[in-house]
């Protein structure tokens, strides 16, 4: 089966959304799709506060009906392969979508399992991330249960999900303890992989 559609989206993240909504109040006669699985919708850049114990993680979740416009069309599906000199993509079902305008906007796929052992040990034994639904909340188990020792953050290479996270943990942590009084008993040891503090220059400057 083949749809057709003047603008097709490709993810219903924050990103997907977003456009999807901008673009129907500049014009509500466009035919606009949107394909994404999830009926979920997590506003991922609030998972570093819920991980700093200053939201929950219900606060950052949605209803995807609730943000997709009524007169967008919405996928339910995964995208499986692009077929660009065809403006086509192919859903896991095997439908294929046609398309004017496509955006591509699905996110980074989170592969654990390339790190040897994370998997096995994230949420428990002190390993933690604010990159999932699934494992944030542990972050704030760690970081209230910190009395003494060495806490050590890392930032990956690019490409992640937001480049400043691993960087405001950091700071939440250290505003945490500092109220607790307990700041000057623990190693706060932050670890990155770019060459750089952060990569626009007015701001590193303020951070280093």
């Amino acid at each position: 089966m083949t749809q057709h559609h003047t603008v097709l989206i490709i993810g219903g993240g924050a990103a997907g959304v977003s456009i999807a909504n901008n673009m129907r109040r500049q014009d509500a006669t466009i035919d606009i799709a949107i394909v994404e699985p999830s009926e979920k919708h997590y506003y991922q850049p609030g998972f570093t506060i819920v991980g700093g114990g200053a939201y929950t993680l219900k606060q950052t979740l949605r209803n995807e009906a609730d943000l997709i416009p009524a007169s967008v069309k919405w996928h339910k599906e995964y995208a499986d392969s692009f077929l660009p000199e065809e403006n086509a993509v192919v859903l896991r079902s095997g439908d294929k979508l046609t398309y004017e305008y496509l955006v591509v906007c699905p996110g980074i796929q989170l592969d654990w399992h390339k790190i040897q052992g994370l998997a096995e040990t994230l949420g428990k034994n002190g390993v933690c991330s604010n990159y999932s639904p699934d494992t944030v909340e542990y972050t704030w188990e760690c970081v209230k249960n910190l009395e003494s020792g060495t806490a050590l953050f890392t930032q990956p290479p690019m490409p992640i999900k937001c480049a400043g996270a691993p960087q405001k943990i950091v700071y939440l942590t250290a505003d945490r303890l500092r109220k607790k009084g307990i700041l000057d008993k623990l190693n706060l040891e932050f670890c990155n992989a770019g060459g750089v503090l952060f990569g626009v220059p007015f701001f590193c400057a303020s951070l280093g």
